[in-house]
């Protein structure tokens, strides 16, 4: 049965949002798998009809004296700041010496998509320098460029991290960290490695080198010597326990609050309105655009809060863009509406990944359509397979992760979009253009039990 939530009042909702804005500031706080699940995609790509590189039997580094992480689901100590399982995630923060410069020196990994994305103190990103950016070294092929080949030999290259301001003439291979201090923090990202890679792309991390005053210079376990690396990955950014208690356990709402039935999505334009806007329903206005939480400048997101109280099984029907398709080892790299796409099921509170399914995962129809069921593992439909045309993404078993096992924050990606692909999450403005702009790849997000959802049958069948 439907219903809809009444709203909480809005002089309460005001009072509370500025009491929101003050806490924030001490506790500002999205993105990985150290296990990237694999596609199983009705027509792969063909494979490389010669062996795969030998690199692709190594097993690299998880981590190294620079890079820590993987911010991961599978990672206890670094599932935080909402991470996708379809990407690998590795934070930095070093104090660069007076005069230095730093540079990171690695090869193109065999995967969908790199970026190095620097970020403020308070977990905002500043710049971002992503891979079809990157110049190769003289002699080395760039194959994230649109008709490039994937497998080249030679696929090194360079970049070198500078603390300060974006000029209005950025440097080629250059990362800005935006911070006018010695002390800069900088993420490197690794999204769907091919299939047979490690979650490095099956090339290793890149390495670390620098350059100081007197013309000497450093590499590996020397460099990081000098540089003064974090000793873990960067430091999540959590809402006060108190500040949510008083988002979640307003007096005089039901159970299913705060999500509603059908279920809305909504654009996240800065933290602050986005807590009012998920807590108070105060989703208009003309909100000045900020990501947070580890965000990646190269996605958008939209999000939207579902309950359990509805029902078992929240179901999703949407249309999914076109993106490469470059798990199975195809050879040559090319351009699809999105980059990537991805719906991923999170616990509010504690920044947790539960799962996710990105594009090469979803089964579709022959319109690109799809039907995915998300639900707890004891409630999963048996027709919730590849094999019968359904998607299934895993509920938390514990909601929030702070008290509401009914809980679940949904969020869609989308990432790098086509100036043509005019249905990009990247095109809303706004506040309320979330429907109009993406149109029939804003999945429709509904309720039944596992019984109504096997009562569709198999697609297959």
């Amino acid at each position: 049965m439907s219903a809809v939530i009444s709203k909480p009042r809005r002089a309460l909702a005001i009072g509370l949002s500025c009491a929101i804005s003050a806490l924030l500031l001490s506790a500002c706080g999205s993105d990985g798998s150290s296990s990237i699940a694999a596609p199983t995609p009705a027509t792969p790509t063909p494979a490389p009809t010669n062996p795969l590189p030998a690199s692709f039997s190594v097993q690299h580094a998880a981590q190294t004296c620079l890079w820590k992480g993987p911010l991961s689901r599978d990672n206890p100590n670094g599932n935080f700041a909402y991470p996708d399982s379809g990407a690998a995630y590795w934070s930095a923060t070093v104090t660069i010496p007076a005069g230095a410069h730093l540079f990171v020196n690695g090869q193109f990994p065999y995967s969908r998509y790199i970026s190095y994305v620097s970020y403020d103190t308070n977990a905002q990103p500043v710049n971002v320098l992503h891979d079809e950016d990157i110049q190769p070294a003289t002699g080395a092929t760039n194959p994230f460029i649109a008709g490039n080949p994937r497998y080249a030999d030679a696929r090194n290259y360079q970049v070198e991290i500078v603390a300060g301001s974006t000029p209005a003439t950025p440097a080629a291979n250059t990362l800005y960290t935006g911070m006018p201090g010695p002390t800069v923090t900088f993420w490197y990202r690794v999204y769907v490695p091919d299939q047979g890679a490690d979650d490095t792309g099956a090339v290793g991390l890149p390495d670390v080198s620098v350059l100081n005053a007197d013309g000497s210079t450093l590499s590996g376990d020397a460099a990081c010597a000098e540089l003064n690396p974090a000793s873990a990955l960067s430091t999540p950014n959590f809402l006060p326990q108190a500040t949510y208690a008083s988002l979640r356990d307003q007096a005089n709402v039901p159970d299913s609050f705060p999500a509603q039935n059908p279920g809305d999505w909504h654009f996240p334009f800065n933290r602050t309105w986005n807590l009012q806007c998920l807590f108070y329903y105060l989703c208009s206005g003309t909100p000045a655009y900020q990501q947070n939480w580890y965000g990646n400048p190269d996605n958008a997101y939209v999000e939207s809060m579902i309950s359990r109280d509805y029902g078992t099984v929240a179901i999703l029907r949407g249309k999914l863009p076109q993106v490469p398709a470059t798990f199975h080892n195809s050879l040559t790299h090319v351009a699809g509406q999105l980059r990537y796409w991805s719906i991923c099921m999170n616990e509010f509170y504690t920044q947790k990944v539960t799962d996710c399914m990105y594009d090469e995962q979803v089964p579709v129809d022959a319109n690109g359509n799809y039907v995915i069921a998300i639900s707890r593992s004891a409630d999963r439909p048996a027709n919730a397979t590849t094999a019968c045309g359904y998607g299934w993404v895993q509920w938390s078993d514990v909601g929030d992760g702070n008290g509401h096992p009914n809980d679940g924050l949904l969020i869609m990606r989308n990432m790098l979009p086509e100036p043509s692909f005019a249905n990009a999450l990247q095109n809303v403005l706004v506040p309320g253009q979330e429907q109009s702009v993406i149109g029939p790849y804003l999945p429709s997000v509904t309720y039944g039990s596992k019984a109504s959802f096997e009562g569709l049958g198999c697609k297959a069948s």
